[in-house]
């Protein structure tokens, strides 16, 4: 099957799969606004992903077993609801207003609120409208419900006690390493020297950790050997890094669907390879026009414009670039070292899928 022909599919099956799921709690749920929430979710989820962290983990599944392929579809739900919460997190973070090209969850709320409360005014300690102290709220609350409802996902399937046991450990320790990604991520805005190391470790956490999951719970639920997930790990890791650079690539690019407004990294103050990159090769004058852009809400689109522009005559865009397609090549290398080796449509997908990280440009 030809990738694009097996993500359709597969696309179309995790879809059906996240429709039922929200629909059947949606009907337990007697609460009026707790509809309206789960409502919401179901919406939000629903919205245009990708969908990769669930499509991989069921072809991990399948790279190494053919069992009863219907069995590990809700399991994967859970990659797919976990990352739906850490984006409704990093929105309200990063005070990103869209999401996928629609409202982010706390601006949904803060709308609600306004359309059934009005706006007013509010002396707090953080917030100063009431409609933004609920919309941020119930984003947060939200978020931690998306992450109950994919352990569900795991706890509920019909696999062995010991497998599920197994993958819920793996799931709880990425939670941890994920919001380690998300401090290191938030901590390196507020530095002006950053090496990249320390780009690198931020991303294997805060994006590596969640892909290369995906691939270990599929590969835990088919009974894969320790080789077997290593090789997944290693590929997961590369590849995620290569998607890392290449949204950081897009995220600078007009031509490119990303679905922020063109320079979004650059205004809130992302500390991006291309960022660090163009800081260590730009003379005195392209600094200055970094750091004046680096965090300034205020700026103008020409002044994105002309820090873009840094970035591509120091090099960096071409550094970025190149390493994503030495990221690429190494974890190609690393489904090699499978044994036994993964299935033939296995490695066929996982090396296209490669491709398309380092290529994509939406």
């Amino acid at each position: 099957m030809e990738f694009i022909q097996a993500v359709g599919q597969y696309k179309g099956i995790v879809n059906k799969t996240l429709s039922t799921f929200f629909d059947n709690h949606i009907n337990k749920t007697q609460d009026g606004f707790l509809k309206f929430n789960y409502s919401t979710l179901r919406d939000y989820v629903l919205r245009d992903g990708k969908r990769l962290r669930p499509i991989t983990l069921i072809m991990a599944y399948k790279s190494i077993t053919d069992n009863d392929e219907q069995k590990i579809y809700m399991p994967s739900l859970s990659m797919e609801l976990f990352h739906a919460s850490s984006l409704i997190h990093d929105d309200i973070m990063d005070e990103d207003d869209l999401r996928r090209g629609k409202e982010s969850m706390h601006t949904l709320f803060n709308q609600w609120f306004v359309d059934n409360h009005g706006q007013a005014g509010y002396n707090g300690p953080i917030f100063n409208q009431l409609s933004t102290k609920f919309g941020v709220s119930m984003a947060i609350l939200q978020g931690n419900i998306l992450i109950a409802l994919g352990e569900s996902c795991l706890s509920g399937s019909s696999f062995a006690p010991e497998q599920i046991k197994a993958a819920l450990m793996v799931c709880n320790n990425t939670n941890k390493v994920v919001n380690e990604g998300q401090i290191q991520d938030i901590v390196l805005e507020t530095k002006r020297e950053f090496t990249e190391n320390d780009y690198l470790s931020m991303i294997a956490k805060k994006t590596g950790k969640l892909f290369s999951t995906s691939l270990e719970i599929g590969a835990v639920f088919a009974g894969a050997t320790d080789s077997q997930r290593k090789a997944l790990d290693n590929y997961a890791l590369s590849a995620a890094t290569t998607f890392q650079i290449q949204d950081d690539i897009m995220d600078i690019s007009p031509d490119m669907k990303k679905g922020h407004e063109v320079g979004s990294d650059i205004k809130q103050g992302k500390r991006t390879l291309l960022v660090m990159k163009a800081l260590e090769k730009g003379d005195e004058g392209q600094k200055k026009v970094l750091f004046d852009a680096l965090g300034n809400e205020k700026a103008t689109p020409e002044e994105i414009e002309i820090a873009i522009d840094v970035m591509h005559a120091t090099g960096a865009v071409d550094y970025a670039k190149n390493l994503a397609a030495d990221m690429i090549k190494k974890g190609k290398d690393a489904l090699k070292e499978a044994d036994p080796a993964l299935s033939s449509d296995g490695l066929k997908f996982f090396n296209d899928l490669a491709d398309y990280m380092v290529n994509r440009n939406v």
